[in-house]
């Protein structure tokens, strides 16, 4: 019986594989940032993309505060690599904390900008709390997450390293 994994464990470094789901909740907390760059990149008309999500301009810059230290675990996560500079590893190791912390943070404004008519008004705008949900219990029960976080690459030696004379 051949017993073939489709998903490998492992990625091309030895570290264990971050899952899609993590991808995922970076995109979902970092929405603000991602909103605002569709903004810039859409031409000017009567109806703004920010205002569909955010209408007063104090919750988009709270959210983009809240989500601003995400950009530093995402720096960190793509130095997650043997040639990568150790001292991202000082801040991805607490970054399960800092990922618990804007989460419950961007939950907490979500619900607290929330009007009494959204679901009259704007519908849309329940989909990220409904959505943010499930990403604390993962987050809660995700025992793969906490160690990837314990994780880093060993550096590759160079040549005036391993050369012993």
């Amino acid at each position: 019986m051949n017993t073939q994994q489709y998903w490998p464990l492992l990625d091309s470094n030895g570290l264990l594989q971050i899952p899609m789901r993590f991808y995922a909740l970076l995109l979902l907390l970092l929405r603000p940032y991602i909103c605002w760059v569709a903004e810039l990149s859409m031409f000017r008309s009567q109806h703004s993309l920010l205002g569909q999500f955010y209408p007063r301009q104090h919750d988009f810059l709270v959210a983009c505060l809240i989500a601003l230290p995400l950009l530093l675990l995402v720096a960190a996560l793509s130095q997650r690599r043997p040639k990568g500079h150790r001292f991202w590893f000082y801040l991805w190791r607490p970054g399960l904390w800092l990922l618990w912390l804007v989460t419950l943070a961007d939950f907490g404004h979500s619900i607290s900008s929330l009007n009494g008519d959204v679901i009259l008004d704007a519908p849309w705008r329940l989909v990220a709390p409904m959505l943010l949900i499930p990403a604390i219990i993962w987050l809660l029960f995700s025992k793969r997450l906490r160690l990837i976080f314990k994780e880093w690459p060993d550096p590759i030696p160079t040549k005036s390293n391993s050369k012993q004379g």
